[in-house]
């Protein structure tokens, strides 16, 4: 179990992290997510001890996190860290063992991500000739390839597109699958909605969500009716003050339907004033949940 306990830091006067608390067990893809600006890499270089917290501490195994425990951990940051000049194979060996590892078992460990993350004809390559998706590939591969039984990732996902969005989720399913504790951060709320199973969400230093996606989801009590609806002509929601469009374009629209209202109710008056030709009742994404707590938060401050 890796845990954070009450970490808070400051640059200057700006409070970056205040009493920031959560868990992140072994074995469930865990998101730290924010806009931002909302204190996520200063979070995480303070967990590997980059950083010094103003207060609180980052455990591990319900121990306060030691170099030698560190050694057993893996990074990745949103800047890129590799050697430019040193090919991507050479690269990932030395990495390894750095970390301990003896020459052919990281010789062995760097063949094999590198298969998995389709870079094996980029051995002898350059870092700094591989494409944006490539060296983040590489990248990720240098945070796995000593065999960590924690990987902590800053916006792993930040300029990929979406068949290299889905390889890496498949990569750090696997691991997770395995029994590793995974933590990653990210800005893009409801791209990794449907990845990760718990979630810490930050906004300007402070927790305002934590939990696992699917209790998060369902305990807000909200849920958004998806039709599709030819015609312009909404004047039949009109019955339904409580309700508020979330999305209208051309044909389809989204409402959002607040708890009191009946959806099935909804449905039949849309249906009353012209054809539905599809319908859906959906929960609310990470984006709205997020809007809405950050929104109670101002409305108690």
């Amino acid at each position: 179990m890796l845990q954070v306990r009450g970490i808070s830091h400051a640059f200057g006067e700006r409070q970056v992290l205040d009493g920031v608390t959560f868990d992140v067990p072994a074995g469930v893809l865990t998101g730290l997510l924010g806009p931002n600006g909302a204190g996520k890499t200063t979070l995480m270089r303070i967990m590997f001890g980059v950083l010094d917290p103003r207060a609180g501490e980052t455990r591990w195994q319900g121990q306060p996190v030691t170099s030698a425990a560190l050694r057993r951990w893996g990074y990745m940051p949103q800047e890129r860290g590799l050697y430019p000049a040193m090919p991507a194979g050479d690269q990932l060996v030395y990495l390894a063992r750095l970390h301990g590892v003896d020459k052919a078992a990281a010789t062995r460990s760097a063949r094999d991500l590198m298969e998995e993350l389709g870079l094996a004809d980029r051995w002898s390559e350059r870092p700094d000739k591989l494409s944006g998706g490539m060296a983040q590939r590489l990248q990720l591969a240098a945070a796995l390839v000593h065999g960590p039984e924690v990987i902590v990732l800053d916006e792993p996902f930040a300029g990929l597109d979406p068949v290299a969005v889905d390889e890496l989720s498949t990569t750090l399913q696997d691991r997770v699958r395995s029994g590793m504790t995974v933590l990653f951060s990210s800005h893009q709320l409801d791209l990794v909605q449907d990845l990760c199973e718990s979630i810490v969400m930050l906004s300007d230093g402070r927790t305002v969500l934590e939990g696992r996606v699917a209790d998060l989801r369902a305990s807000s009590g909200r849920r958004q009716l998806r039709l599709t609806v030819p015609g312009a002509d909404r004047g039949w929601l009109t019955a339904f003050p409580a309700v508020t469009i979330v999305e209208d374009r051309v044909d389809d629209l989204r409402l959002d339907i607040p708890p009191g209202t009946d959806p099935l109710a909804v449905l039949d008056a849309a249906r009353g004033a012209g054809p539905v030709s599809d319908f859906g009742l959906d929960q609310p994404t990470l984006s709205q949940l997020f809007m809405g707590a950050v929104g109670d938060l101002a409305g108690v401050s």
